[in-house]
């Protein structure tokens, strides 16, 4: 049976997101004629996979209540680790893959076991989290990194699927679909939403809260490590500076996307038009030439729009 409880993200409010991407193409058509094309919105689609792909894992850790402030830093890991166990060979590119799937779960599964048995806040836990694994990078590379990335890694985040779509964006788009199958027509979405609503009510239900929570947080950084794989195979060398504007940015697409700060409500689709939204804004931004204080003004309030319309539709 579909859950009901699923999909808060109204319809009205993904159409308010469509409305302002189309608004803003119709704005960068007038003032810089013929500059969009179907090539530019698959390379905006590209550039926003990384940011779409953290943002469905901290969607999932809202919508149980909690945040994960360490997204970032798990991307900065992923680049390092997986750039200088690489040494720019095929040979060992699989057992990279999956040991660095394995240090994000294992980061996941830090946060979760900081939240829920040690009774640290989140906010507070995953900001230590975020600090000790940017002092990890910074140990290992010493401050120089080099290094570069894997002929197949550069492919998955440079290549073209059916010579049209970007890989990356195909990832993205599978992931999203698969987390939203997930959380519609299965149990474990049905619980998920349960537990973000009210917890003592969820455990009353006899519900497993502490592993639907668990797994929120797992999962956030197991995508965490994918966007990091494919930044990675993107930029091609190891970057101290990678995952800089992450969290806010995943933040940003999730509330954007209709999702509830508080937890219980939200949905999948509109985290990931939230996350396209934030991505050809900046590049609206940049093709205006519109200074960077110009920018973070002009993010802010448009952000702040958006949201406030949802706010109050969700209201009516």
């Amino acid at each position: 049976m579909r859950n009901n409880a699923v999909s808060r993200a109204a319809p009205r409010q993904l159409l308010i997101l469509l409305c302002a991407i189309t608004g803003m193409f119709a704005v960068q058509q007038v003032f810089l004629p013929g500059s969009l094309t179907a090539n530019q919105v698959m390379l905006i689609s590209r550039q926003a996979s990384a940011l779409g792909i953290i943002a469905l894992g901290q969607a999932m850790v809202i919508l149980i209540g909690g945040i994960d402030l360490s997204v970032g830093s798990v991307v900065m890991l992923t680049n390092v680790f997986a750039i200088a166990w690489m040494r720019g060979s095929d040979s060992l590119c699989a057992q990279v893959v999956l040991l660095c799937l394995a240090m994000g779960l294992i980061v996941g599964a830090a946060n979760a076991l900081g939240v829920l048995v040690l009774n640290i806040a989140p906010f507070v836990m995953t900001l230590c989290s975020m600090t000790i694994l940017q002092g990890i990078c910074y140990v290992y590379t010493k401050g120089a990194p080099t290094g570069s990335a894997a002929p197949w890694l550069r492919s998955l985040g440079t290549g073209y699927l059916f010579g049209f779509v970007p890989y990356a964006t195909a990832i993205w788009i599978a992931l999203a679909a698969l987390l939203s199958a997930a959380l519609k027509f299965t149990s474990y979405g049905r619980k998920v939403y349960a537990v973000g609503g009210n917890l003592s009510a969820a455990r009353l239900c006899g519900i497993s809260t502490f592993w639907i929570r668990f797994s929120a947080y797992a999962l956030s950084g197991v995508l965490a490590t994918v966007a990091g794989l494919i930044l990675s195979g993107y930029i091609n060398t190891t970057s101290l500076t990678i995952g800089g504007d992450f969290v806010m940015n995943s933040l940003a697409a999730v509330l954007i996307g209709g999702n509830a700060i508080e937890g219980g409500k939200g949905g999948v689709w509109g985290v990931v038009l939230g996350s396209f939204f934030i991505i050809a804004l900046f590049a609206l931004l940049t093709m205006l030439s519109i200074g960077e204080v110009g920018k973070l003004i002009a993010q802010g309030l448009i952000i702040f729009g958006v949201v406030a319309v949802q706010g109050v539709l969700r209201k009516a």
